[in-house]
């Protein structure tokens, strides 16, 4: 019997090796955003409350949370820790960059304000682009990830030694 076009596509995001890529893809750039911005934090906090979305204390507390997060959920999912959850809140903060990148282009900024830092300046729809590619992998992750095809991940290492 011939495979169908649904069942080989189906195959494709179910794939183990494309769960580590979107894992790696992820976690790299959350890794690469939170090590740029760490070390400037107060240009970074500034830069939070030029876009003007949030009242300044929220403001601040977002510009001193998101580094953090960053680096946690790019850890967790490089290593391959709670990749679900940290997918979920992949999610949830490629929303507020796209958010962020589409205000800028509202008012007609042509950079990223401090994506990564210093170490690499966007256009903003380069910045958009992967918001999207960001907010594509992380669902894919989110609702396509399944666990007993999990490779490289700590969270297979651990289930191993339980058992």
């Amino acid at each position: 019997m011939e495979e169908t076009r649904s069942s080989r596509i189906g195959r494709f995001f179910a794939n183990s090796y494309l769960h580590l890529a979107l894992r790696l893809f992820i976690g790299g750039l959350f890794l690469l955003s939170a090590v740029s911005k760490l070390p400037h934090h107060t240009e970074f906090e500034a830069v939070v409350k030029d876009y003007d979305l949030l009242p300044d204390a929220l403001a601040t507390a977002y510009a001193n949370a998101l580094p953090w997060a960053e680096l946690l959920v790019g850890v967790y999912l490089v290593l391959g820790v709670l990749i679900r959850p940290s997918a979920a809140v992949s999610i949830l903060m490629g929303l507020t960059f796209l958010t962020a990148n589409v205000s800028a282009i509202g008012r007609g900024a042509e950079h990223c304000g401090n994506c990564f830092g210093d170490v690499w300046s966007l256009p903003v729809w380069e910045a958009l682009v992967i918001d999207i590619a960001l907010l594509i992998a992380a669902s894919l992750l989110l609702f396509m990830y399944n666990r007993t095809q999990r490779i490289f991940t700590l969270d297979r290492l651990a289930g191993r030694r339980i058992a």
